[in-house]
């Protein structure tokens, strides 16, 4: 079942009900009617609120069967959870072309069973990828994940996750694909 974000979304934007209702040319009555559900939520409504509330449709939407978790609070110190729902987590939007890499030995920051879920680029960003954590494939099949560092405007180095290990030096015209991480899953 699709549920609606809008109500969090406004007030972590620190919006009123007023201030949506005039972006979108409706009144804070539709507003506060769509939020709650008692007024039908179609995708003329959808795009017109994201536009209001300047982000995605999709992050206006939640569908907990497809793995949206909600966060339903935050951890402070000394252990003490606070708040009530703080935001919901859209497992499926983490990467537009996720590729899972999983951890086989604690290396680094990661551990062994470690999930990283990474974004492969449509097109290779050097900018958009520099000091990023990447899976890194080349033109003859080898696939490196690491550290991605600019040294020239010819050439990378791919930092391993462990410290001591060897940088690998490649040629950026060798590299056929990148996919930056995005997100780390760890299981308890």
């Amino acid at each position: 079942m699709i549920q609606s974000r809008i109500r969090e979304i406004r007030k972590h934007k620190g919006m009123t009900l007023q201030q949506v209702a005039e972006r979108t040319g409706t009144t804070a009555q539709t507003i506060g009617r769509l939020e709650t559900g008692m007024r039908t939520l179609s995708l003329g409504w959808v795009q017109r609120i994201a536009e209001a509330l300047d982000t995605d449709a999709a992050e206006l939407l939640t569908m907990p069967e497809r793995g949206d978790i909600e966060v339903g609070s935050a951890l402070g110190r000394n252990g003490k959870v606070k708040g009530k729902a703080v935001e919901t987590i859209a497992l499926r939007l983490l990467a537009a072309s996720p590729v899972a890499l999983g951890i086989a030995n604690n290396l680094g920051l990661y551990r062994k069973g470690d999930v990283v879920i990474c974004n492969r680029m449509s097109e290779i960003n050097f900018a958009d990828a520099d000091q990023r954590d990447c899976l890194v494939e080349t033109a003859d099949g080898a696939r490196l994940f690491g550290r991605l560092v600019e040294k020239s405007k010819n050439a990378v180095l791919v930092m391993p996750p462990e410290p001591g290990g060897e940088a690998t030096e490649l040629k950026k015209s060798d590299i056929t694909a990148m996919s930056p991480a995005t997100a780390l899953i760890r299981r308890l």
